[in-house]
């Protein structure tokens, strides 16, 4: 197997596969988020977005590898490449091995995968990789809504003093928010924290997930008015990754079937940070269309429904939330 460099005279043939391997997405989707990771790999490096693996003088696998460095919450900056969309044409999965082999050649890199499916997921094992979460963390934001924020402000990011944020966290909030993100900071007591989530979905119910934050107990003492604000965006819930469901969130289901966060390295502290991974580049396929936009007058009345205390009619609190849902036919 030989590999060939993905850069934007490989757009072509990128997308072939792209599309044969991962049918679930359209193919415009795939090019309007191709594009974006080409852009986003030419202003930050050489413009490489993965490889193409070819046999027999023939392209018969690709894998996305988009790069990154991390430097908001690393105690030392490191290079990390996100590993995703691999692919090889029936007939030519012996291969797999061999190829992210050759793929994840640069020793002084850190690997991440965060979609591998259930089978790559022990291959992913066996090269190297660490699973560092054991399943996510899913809040429904309506039942959550009404939990106070106390000391802690949510704010937008043009609500932020120019001098609170480094240029370089201001540069990486506001180039999120460019690609469809929530970008926002939280604010307690003059420290400011970046916070980024990721637009997804679960069985066509649109939600977020998070990308960036200092730890997950900032996401807990601010839940209520992140819940808000997501609501107000038509975002039904909230996501993140760890190792065990929270004790001090009723609200929260723990979700075992999600991919884990699998890295060749393991993290430093307690901050999530998958910034400038697949989730900022390419939807969720789970995410229909009507979703992503709710009209104002449904995303009114959850709030009313929220604000006045109808889910509490309920012993669930998710069972509130999804017989709401089935009432708007959205699930």
């Amino acid at each position: 197997m030989k590999l060939r460099p993905i850069t934007r005279n490989e757009t072509a043939a990128a997308l072939s596969l792209l599309t044969e391997g991962f049918p679930l997405l359209p193919e415009n989707t795939w090019r309007q988020s191709f594009a974006r990771m080409l852009a986003y790999a030419e202003e930050e490096g050489d413009g490489v977005v993965g490889q193409i693996g070819m046999a027999g003088g023939r392209d018969v696998g690709i894998c996305l590898a988009l790069p990154a460095r991390r430097l908001v919450y690393a105690h030392t900056p490191r290079r990390q490449v996100n590993l995703s969309a691999f692919y090889l044409k029936p007939g030519h999965e012996w291969m797999t091995t061999l190829f992210l082999r050759r793929l994840m050649a640069d020793d002084s890199v850190d690997y991440l995968d965060v979609t591998a499916s259930y089978s790559m997921r022990e291959i992913n094992r066996r090269i190297g990789f660490q699973d560092h979460s054991a399943g996510m963390v899913v809040v429904p934001t309506a039942a959550a809504c009404w939990r106070p924020g106390g000391a802690y402000r949510l704010l937008d990011l043009g609500d932020v003093p120019e001098s609170a944020l480094s240029p370089r966290i201001h540069g990486l909030l506001e180039h999120h928010r460019r690609l469809g993100c929530v970008a926002l900071v939280v604010e307690k007591e003059g420290e400011y924290h970046p916070l980024i989530l990721a637009t997804t979905g679960r069985k066509g119910v649109a939600g977020a997930r998070i990308l960036l934050v200092r730890d997950r107990a900032l996401v807990h003492a601010v839940l209520g008015p992140l819940s808000r604000h997501l609501l107000g965006r038509g975002l039904f819930y909230l996501e993140y990754d760890a190792m065990a469901a929270p004790e001090n969130l009723p609200e929260a289901l723990f979700w075992r079937r999600s991919a884990p966060v699998q890295m060749t390295r393991a993290p430093e502290g307690e901050a999530i940070d998958l910034t400038f991974s697949e989730f900022a580049f390419i939807p969720s396929p789970k995410l229909s269309a009507g979703m992503k936009d709710l009209p104002a007058r449904t995303r009114d009345r959850i709030l009313r429904w929220s604000a006045t205390g109808r889910f509490s009619s309920y012993t669930d609190p998710v069972t509130g939330v999804a017989l709401q849902l089935a009432e708007l036919g959205v699930v």
